[in-house]
């Protein structure tokens, strides 16, 4: 990481990495996720299903492991803009838990503003103190984070990903009503307490899993908004979460990179300053 890198995170608890995939890169991840998206269910490999598992190809939802649907998705998890990141936030003792691909379109069923159903949230109400943040020897500790990758465009006014900067360090918990709009909260759509993050097709947002975070609705109606999920921990915690049909898809690489470990294992692909994936 850069130095301008870590006082950023650390003030804010997210990164936005502009044109971090362009050109024959992005297409080719581009079309990827578009292949996914509209293959129909009885014709996808094993294991990539569709939350909720009745939507139909292309009409939104969370599409399982859609990082390791095609070699140029399951690139974007060791891509060199966040590799350096995903080795200091672990210690270099990384682990991949998961890449999920979502489709967001605009629902009119839905309340017009505010926040998903699922609301805003940070690790420290489901993880509690598990999830940790710290720095040491001018390094930051962060054994809980996710880098979205995105496939389309997000305008201002568009709608997505809202956080609270620096809500990451917070030593107080956070009062049950405040980020539920009415009159004992805080409409999350209009009040600058919030930051509306608008990345562009190529763009990574790196967040730790202790920043106050949710959605608002996506309101545009001729647009959706396409992005990869890609989860991390460290090697020591929790176990390999990837069905075996998923892993045997992987490069040697990225099946190192979602196996746990002990403490004081070094996987081999730390060892490498730009991860290039084999077959």
């Amino acid at each position: 990481m850069t130095p301008e890198q870590r006082y950023l995170f650390d003030v804010t608890g997210y990164l936005h990495i502009e044109n971090a995939v362009t050109g024959d890169a992005l297409k080719a991840a581009q079309a990827a996720a578009d292949r996914y998206i509209h293959t129909p269910l009885d014709e996808r490999p094993e294991g990539f299903t569709t939350r909720p598992r009745d939507l139909e190809p292309g009409k939104g939802g969370r599409y399982e492991h859609g990082f390791a649907f095609d070699r140029s998705l399951e690139a974007m998890a060791v891509h060199p803009e966040t590799w350096p990141l995903i080795k200091e936030f672990t210690f270099d003792k990384p682990r991949f838990v998961t890449g999920t691909l979502t489709l967001e379109q605009h629902n009119p069923a839905r309340q017009p503003t505010g926040t998903n159903p699922a609301g805003l949230h940070c690790a420290r109400e489901g993880r509690h103190w598990l999830t940790r943040y710290d720095i040491k020897n001018n390094h930051i500790y962060c054994n809980d984070f996710v880098a979205f990758f995105y496939f389309t465009d997000v305008h201002p006014g568009d709608g997505g990903l809202i956080v609270i900067p620096g809500s990451h360090k917070s030593q107080f918990e956070r009062p049950e009503a405040l980020l539920t709009p009415g009159a004992d909260g805080i409409d999350p759509e209009p009040d600058d307490v919030f930051t509306n993050i608008t990345p562009k097709a190529g763009d990574f947002v790196v967040i730790s899993e202790l920043l106050t975070h949710g959605v608002l609705q996506w309101k545009p109606k001729d647009r959706d908004r396409r992005f990869l999920i890609l989860r991390y921990r460290p090697q020591y915690e929790g176990k390999p979460s990837l069905p075996e049909a998923i892993i045997n898809r992987l490069s040697p690489e990225v099946q190192e990179l979602v196996q746990t470990a002990s403490y004081q294992h070094t996987k081999d692909i730390v060892k490498q300053d730009v991860v290039q994936l084999t077959n």
